[in-house]
């Protein structure tokens, strides 16, 4: 998925779970779960990219992720647990990004981008950008009947 659409699952729990024990490790562990749904992001095709190009657009993504779950999520919750939420259900492409970069073949970043190489599913677009919005609006539509 992209780091838009892990972003807006970050703040959805944010903003439905309030206790951080509960919420934290929820959005840790959609980040794997939300991988296997065939999708599109813009690290297809990585080994190809120019490792500047590669870190200028993901940055791109995430910083559009945070301003989108902020509009739609992040007004009425705490900052620091918003953006805790955010990290963590970003925290596997976070370790993922050295592998990718700098070739860091050791772990944690080589476990990160060996266990992601596994489980996820590209599709091309534009399909792959809809199941992100299908699964994302679902998720997040989960969340407020939950709360």
């Amino acid at each position: 998925m992209t780091a838009t659409a892990h972003a807006l699952i970050g703040g959805a729990i944010a903003a439905s779970i309030p206790n951080p024990a509960i919420g934290l490790p929820l959005a840790a562990a959609t980040h794997p779960l939300l991988d296997m749904i065939p999708h599109w992001d813009l690290g297809v095709g990585w080994r190809s990219k120019n490792k500047v190009t590669l870190f200028v657009e993901s940055m791109l993504d995430l910083v559009a992720g945070i301003a989108f779950a902020y509009i739609i999520f992040g007004r009425h919750v705490d900052p620091i647990y918003f953006l805790s939420c955010i990290f963590f259900s970003e925290i596997w492409d976070v370790l993922m990004m050295p592998y990718l970069l700098f070739k860091w073949n050791f772990p944690p970043f080589s476990t990160s981008y060996r266990l992601q190489h596994k489980i996820q599913t590209n599709i091309k677009l534009p399909w792959g950008i809809l199941t992100q919005v299908f699964s994302v609006t679902g998720f997040a539509l989960a969340l407020r009947f939950i709360h």
